[in-house]
């Protein structure tokens, strides 16, 4: 009995004993992370990134703002926030990076636009994970920001700057809030002047304005960014107009708009509520959005802020 019962004991510590070998070549074969990204493409993560590259300014806002910017290496040309980005590698502009500048720098992960198809499938046949990221709208930011917390191991960071973000919301809101829809200030958001182009719905612009409380008055045309005509424009006589700064390296003159042909009959002009935001966090769709959400509140309703 004695024996069979030793025999029992040496048998049970194999078992364990080849249990945990099993376990161990199990958690060693298992990937740092697997993220879905937001073009619904499995993105396999190997080991943590340690070589990160970014082909998009908002993307790059984004790595930085949770932590990651020692891991940068690469950007694009039009990636000039915050300032340690313009001392990083260039890559190429935002529309084309370059593939072989890319390659060059040997990536573990690359952080990537639903305009980079090309380069995409490139760096994918190289075995390289990208993941892509296209949000919308304020909501889609930080979905975007969870999957490249989840992509690099900031997870805890990317709960936290989200976090930050909307407890500014919710001041934003305890104060537009309870403005009825109707006494909403009208806005015009002028994208480019010639043609005429505006925020359509769905576009960020249209949700930061409306998050500000503030009504788009193209809210109503599906196009992100569509051509608009003079007439229709005067016709809804926008309270406010909004413009961005600058187009590129030109400074926009808001005194151009006070002198169109008709213009003077919108309220906006009567008013001078005239008013010059920056493109970069209007547009962008990374986390300083907020400090334009912020902005516009606080030229809406100067009395509440």
């Amino acid at each position: 009995m004695k024996r069979f019962f030793k025999l029992c004991l040496v048998a049970l510590a194999v078992l364990i004993f080849s249990a945990g070998c099993g376990a161990a070549k199990e958690s060693e074969g298992k990937n740092f992370a697997v993220v879905i990204d937001q073009m619904g493409r499995e993105v396999v993560v190997s080991s943590a990134p340690k070589m990160i590259i970014s082909l998009s300014p908002s993307h790059t806002e984004t790595a930085f703002a949770i932590g990651l910017g020692n891991s940068i290496v690469g950007v694009t040309d039009n990636c000039n926030y915050p300032e340690e980005a313009l001392k990083i590698n260039k890559v190429g502009g935002f529309s084309k990076p370059n593939i072989e500048a890319i390659l060059a720098l040997d990536p573990d992960l690359v952080l990537a636009g639903n305009i980079h198809e090309e380069q995409i499938q490139k760096l994918e046949e190289m075995k390289i994970p990208v993941l892509v990221l296209a949000p919308q709208s304020i909501e889609e930011v930080f979905e975007a920001m969870i999957m490249v917390g989840e992509a690099t191991g900031k997870s805890k960071e990317a709960d936290a700057v989200i976090s930050g973000i909307r407890d500014k919301l919710k001041i934003i809101e305890s104060k537009v809030g309870s403005i009825p829809e109707e006494d909403r200030v009208r806005v015009y958001y002028e994208v480019y002047s010639d043609p005429l182009m505006s925020a359509g719905g769905g576009s960020l612009i249209d949700g930061a304005i409306s998050l500000a409380g503030g009504k788009n008055i193209f809210a109503d045309v599906a196009e992100r960014y569509p051509k608009i005509s003079q007439e229709v424009l005067i016709e809804r006589d926008p309270q406010f107009i909004l413009f961005p700064k600058s187009h590129g390296s030109e400074v926009f003159d808001p005194n151009k708009i006070v002198v169109r042909p008709l213009w003077d009959k919108i309220t906006a002009v009567k008013k001078n509520n005239l008013f010059g935001v920056s493109a970069d966090t209007i547009s962008r769709p990374g986390p300083r959005l907020i400090e334009a959400v912020e902005k516009l509140a606080a030229i809406f309703y100067p009395e509440m802020f």
